[in-house]
């Protein structure tokens, strides 16, 4: 089969252009089709926080610094502040310090980072187009595809002047976003539950002047809870508002969402409406990421409540997984069950972060007694006070999610070597290292600078705490498969404590996939490197 590109992606978001970006790093060929006629449309209403992980991945691809330097004020605090308006009453605070007043959390070697969709979406199409592996399709509408033994055939529309032409690939991946036409087509399931609708407004306002200053979000809180909050989308001027959402679907040629704006910023504090944009708070996963040649990602495979960020931070962990399997199946350097462990490994992780999300959102109805806490005087003040405390040990979870980013593991996957330590607690804030198989590699400084985590991306990597240890058979086994291990040696006591064993093989990802104190034989490492590489 003569084809366009190895690999054919439908949607250009982030998680598209970011599976683009991986595969063209390395080397591997693809087209992405997006009905936008580009990236950076600065109202774009949707994600803009990418948490420790991401931003591990990101620094892979080369583009942290890119990200570090997005335009998101250093010197703009992220706190969130619990408020009746903006004009009104002072609830609580929960206080978190700007970019420039931040380090990495304890086994992290990057810091979480803001930075709007409408900045990243760019970052990535750039450095996606470095690659010159990448083709960027704008303004091209995916209509039907069709897949056989071979591949994958999909018919595109030009937009701009209706013409039509058949792409040829080896493998499809479906980055078209919840309402998926390809999930839909595929008969994939996609259960799950819908939790509330709503309506967000991109709005600017200069809110420097306002009661309680510039703050990173305000949650807007009467009687029934929160019923709105806004949030930053550019440190300055650019704001998300978002009413908390209702049962019934709100039409918003109907619903004058400017009147909520103006109960929630008072009557003094001028604004523009930019945008206004419907949408449905759900949390689905699709029964199934992958019907023969084509696999979904993001969205198309999974949504999320957007309390907490965890939606497209999941979404950029598909690509990175998808990356480095499709990469190792294409080029003969891995076999056919890694692409069968892609919904073993990841769809655990989608439902695990949209159920985190939904506990979040949850918490922003149902944390508090709301009782009094519009009451003036001192039993109105005792009343907010209790509200705001209540509140912000309730949302703990959503503001601090350490955990989240960082502590997934990929129990029980067909690519792993358990070792039969016992699960640890996967805590949504905090995050504690382990080298357990399944786990993400735990991160150390190097004498040269680099983190460990900077030994991990491309191909197999053996770390061995005690030179004496013949890796010899392991070399073999690999070399054998066609299979890339370097082996690095690491003296250095606390790092080798850090791990707990003598060695520790990584694969592309980061994630540890079998561990040992003894070095194994010829026969046991043909089948350790038989089950990591998918054969």
């Amino acid at each position: 089969m003569s084809v366009d590109a190895p690999v054919l992606i439908i949607g250009g978001g982030p998680v598209g252009l970011a599976t683009a970006l991986d595969l063209g790093r390395r080397g591997i060929r693809s087209i992405v089709v997006e009905r936008d006629r580009g990236t950076g449309d600065e109202l774009l209403a949707k994600a803009g926080t990418l948490n420790e992980r991401t931003m591990e991945i990101c620094r892979f691809w080369g583009v942290a610094d890119a990200v570090a330097r997005c335009g998101f004020p250093d010197d703009v605090n992220l706190d969130t502040l619990y408020c009746t308006t903006l004009d009104g009453l002072l609830i609580g605070i929960d206080p978190r310090p700007a970019t420039k007043d931040r380090v990495q959390p304890a086994g992290a070697v990057e810091m979480l980072r803001k930075c709007p969709q409408f900045l990243f979406d760019p970052i990535l199409a750039e450095a996606a187009a470095a690659t010159g592996h990448v083709e960027l399709l704008y303004g091209h509408q995916f209509e039907r595809l069709g897949q056989d033994a071979e591949g994958v055939s999909a018919e595109v529309t030009n937009i701009a002047d209706r013409t039509t032409r058949t792409l040829q690939s080896r493998y499809l991946i479906a980055c078209d976003g919840a309402g998926s036409r390809i999930r839909r087509g595929l008969g994939i399931g996609f259960p799950g539950r819908m939790l509330s609708y709503s309506v967000s407004a991109m709005l600017r306002a200069d809110l420097g002047d306002s009661r309680f200053g510039i703050r990173n979000r305000y949650m807007f809180i009467d009687e029934d809870g929160t019923w709105a909050n806004l949030t930053s989308v550019d440190g300055r001027q650019l704001w998300r508002f978002t009413l908390v959402g209702s049962e019934a679907k709100l039409d918003p040629t109907i619903h004058d969402i400017a009147t909520d704006i103006r109960r929630a910023f008072g009557p003094a504090i001028p604004f523009e409406v930019l945008r206004v944009l419907p949408w449905r708070r759900s949390q689905c996963t699709a029964d199934r990421y992958r019907v023969g040649n084509v696999f979904l990602a993001g969205d198309a495979a999974h949504t999320t409540s957007p309390t907490g960020g965890h939606g497209l931070n999941t979404g950029i962990g598909d690509a990175f997984a998808l990356g480095w399997m499709l990469h190792a199946v294409l080029s003969g350097r891995g076999g056919a069950g890694l692409l069968d462990a892609y919904e073993a490994e990841r769809r655990p992780v989608a439902i695990r972060n949209s159920s985190i999300s939904t506990e979040n959102f949850t918490s922003w109805i149902a944390a508090a007694d709301f009782s009094g806490v519009l009451l003036p005087g001192p039993e109105g003040d005792q009343s907010r006070a209790r509200i705001g405390t209540e509140l912000s040990a309730a949302l703990q979870q959503e503001w601090t999610s350490t955990g989240v980013a960082l502590g997934y593991r990929y129990e029980g996957s067909p690519l792993i070597v358990p070792d039969d330590t016992p699960e640890p607690p996967d805590p949504a804030q905090t995050y504690h290292q382990t080298a357990r198989p399944g786990h993400r590699a735990p991160h150390a400084w190097l004498g040269d600078g680099r983190s460990t985590i900077d030994l991990f991306g491309n191909g197999y990597v053996l770390l061995r705490f005690e030179a004496a240890i013949d890796a010899g058979a392991i070399v073999v086994a690999a070399r054998d498969r066609g299979i890339d291990l370097q082996v690095v040696d690491i003296d250095v006591p606390e790092i080798a404590q850090l791990y707990e064993c003598a060695l520790a093989l990584v694969r592309p990802d980061a994630h540890v996939c079998w561990r040992s104190n003894a070095a194994p034989d010829g026969a046991e490492a043909a089948r350790v490197i038989t089950v990591v590489a998918g054969f």
